[in-house]
């Protein structure tokens, strides 16, 4: 069974295991993950990635024998947005979402499987507040990649 720590430990080793790479410099794209140390924008604007993870409250689908013997369905969802300069187009941003979509459909392994996986633009950077950047990402453009999950725990 699969814990939600658990379950965000495979999501996030699978995004940094085939991170992108900027298309003239052959370098990964920079990854900030939610709860963590404040990503500070570079002054030459490149991509970059931001992460979040949610988790909404369980259902029971198996009765194992009474307490402590239960199946519970955990759905959760990790939401990647990927933010490129302004002036790249909109194909960059979703190419980028893409890529990451590409890892998580038909997933199922380590007790997660992935729902449902969506890739959408999304607009100028400084229209969102994204948690853990200590500036507004004005100068950019984001687009997402939805990855819904469900783990299950036996409690």
């Amino acid at each position: 069974m699969t814990t939600a720590s658990e379950a965000i430990a495979a999501i996030r080793g699978m995004i940094e295991g085939s991170l992108p790479v900027h298309p003239t410099t052959s370098v990964a794209l920079p990854v900030s993950w939610q709860g963590e140390d404040a990503f500070v924008l570079p002054d030459q604007r490149a991509p970059f990635v931001y992460v979040l993870f949610d988790t909404v409250k369980s259902s029971t689908i198996e009765i194992g024998g009474g307490r402590g013997a239960n199946r519970h369905r955990n759905p959760g969802s990790a939401t990647i947005l990927v933010f490129v300069p302004l002036g790249w187009g909109l194909q960059y941003g979703t190419d980028y979402a893409e890529h990451f979509a590409a890892l998580f459909r038909s997933y199922r392994a380590n007790g997660i499987t992935c729902d449902a996986v969506t890739v959408y633009p999304g607009g100028p950077g400084s229209q969102i507040a994204v948690p853990g950047i200590e500036n507004e990402a004005t100068g950019y453009f984001w687009s997402g990649c939805e990855v819904e999950f469900t783990f299950d725990l036996i409690g």
